[in-house]
């Protein structure tokens, strides 16, 4: 299969990507989420183009691999996505590899992702180690750590945006029960696993 892997280096290419983008993840949130947002994808395109990445096969795009830098020195991967006709076919991996090597040019030390339950395995055999990430806008910080009762340790709590609370949990295997324990027990309540990888030296 004769695909090419470039990244995004105009306004029109990125259009195309963002459309395919919104046909793989048609009805989900990531869709509106303003984080991947158009707007904000032209932002980052500015300085870091190269950490955007899409495969192309007949001038159609078939793959994409987006990064973008954090403001702690990580890159956060997403969205990522192949054609239901060339997956397991080694395009993702190739993108991601790719991403890594350049994400070590920019002096990056940690890349993190958020992986959706059929991606899990393919994120641990290249590497990613894995953990779970709870959230709410409903509900605190304190709620949310209860129903953890010291199961897992604590990776991290946070406040995103000012508005969603968020505690991380260590496990590098997922638990579906606690993930409906909480999804349950907090309606409201989001969960998914979260893989992470170092690939250099913090400075």
């Amino acid at each position: 299969m004769n695909y090419i892997i470039k990244n995004v280096s105009s306004k029109q290419e990125l259009k195309k990507a963002f459309d395919f983008l919104r046909i793989i993840f048609s009805g989900m949130p990531v869709v509106e989420n303003p984080v991947y947002s158009l707007e904000k994808w032209e932002e980052r395109m500015k300085n870091h183009s190269d950490l955007m990445l899409y495969a192309s096969l007949d001038s159609e795009v078939i793959g994409i691999v987006f990064g973008r830098i954090n403001d702690n020195n990580s890159i956060t991967i997403g969205p990522v996505a192949v054609h239901e006709n060339y997956r397991g076919s080694g395009i993702a991996k190739e993108m991601i590899y790719l991403l890594e090597e350049r994400a070590i040019y920019y002096g990056i030390y940690s890349i993190n992702l958020g992986a959706v339950e059929s991606a899990e395995k393919f994120y641990s055999k290249l590497g990613y180690i894995g953990s779970l990430l709870i959230q709410s806008q409903i509900h605190s910080i304190e709620q949310l750590l209860s129903l953890n009762n010291n199961r897992y340790n604590v990776k991290f709590t946070n406040i995103y945006d000012g508005k969603v609370s968020q505690v991380c949990l260590e496990l590098t295997e997922p638990d579906r029960d606690l993930q409906k324990e909480y999804e349950s027990f907090f309606p409201g309540c989001y969960t998914q696993m979260m893989y992470c990888k170092n690939i250099g030296t913090k400075n």
